[in-house]
């Protein structure tokens, strides 16, 4: 899937294929659109971290909401590397065939029953690197955090609360992010795992053939970047932030 860009009088927009629309405004007075005006993101103030200033949007990809005390804001759990083309969703079906190219051509959850770490057949470590990455699931202009601007964030501080509600959420440089623990879709069965309970986010990093950077963190322990937790083929949810 490929994305052509246009730029005119401040203005940014972006054409992608007929299963995204999206506008995008320099000045955010306007939400993001995307999915053909299924879910609006709005920008989160800057956060100001070693890496530079972080600009995240203020909910997971695929949420309808940005409260952490709401099932409406888990968004989808995508396999690392995927584009946006239904495998997301927390409804779709699964398959047990690894896929040949980076464009899986279906909308299915691919089962890694064989534990190859991967849900294609070979591994490709830049689709996901940066804004332009082949299949950046991301809104135009936006892209997945990578492994040092997640530590940097973490650096600014993190704790794991729990809404009025009862969802484990974490929350990052006195609650400047907040990211609700939306679960995981399992690789090897395709089932889903400590929804509501636990997190877990990708970053843009390919780290090994087959593992991917990510956090991950439940009520006693967060991590970054531990290989074992970040199989290619396991669902996650994806928070983008500004490409600057």
């Amino acid at each position: 899937m490929f994305k052509q860009l246009l730029c005119t009088a401040g203005i940014l927009f972006c054409i992608l294929s007929d299963l995204f629309a999206q506008n995008y405004d320099d000045n955010f007075a306007k939400p993001i659109v995307t999915e053909n005006g299924r879910y609006r993101y709005y920008e989160l103030p800057p956060i100001k971290t070693s890496e530079g200033e972080l600009i995240f949007l203020d909910r997971n990809l695929g949420a309808t909401s940005d409260y952490v005390g709401t099932t409406d804001s888990w968004g989808d759990l995508y396999q690392w590397g995927r584009a946006t083309d239904g495998h997301e969703k927390r409804s779709s079906d699964t398959t047990l065939s690894l896929s040949k190219t980076y464009n899986a051509n279906h909308s299915l959850f691919i089962v890694d029953e064989k534990k190859a770490n991967d849900w294609m057949q070979n591994s490709d470590d830049d689709l996901w690197k940066g804004e332009n990455g082949l299949t950046n699931p991301c809104p135009c202009g936006y892209r997945l955090p990578t492994e040092k601007e997640w530590r940097a964030l973490l650096n600014l501080g993190y704790e794991v609360k729990t809404s009025q509600e009862g969802f484990y959420y974490l929350s990052i440089a006195n609650g400047q992010l907040l990211l609700p623990a939306a679960g995981l879709r399992n690789a090897y069965t395709g089932n889903f795992q400590h929804v509501g309970t636990r997190g877990y986010y990708w970053g843009a990093d390919a780290i090994s053939r087959g593992t991917s950077s990510c956090i991950d963190f439940n009520k006693d322990d967060i991590t970054t970047n531990i290989s074992i937790f970040g199989f290619r083929a396991f669902g996650r949810s994806v928070r983008c932030l500004k490409d600057n």
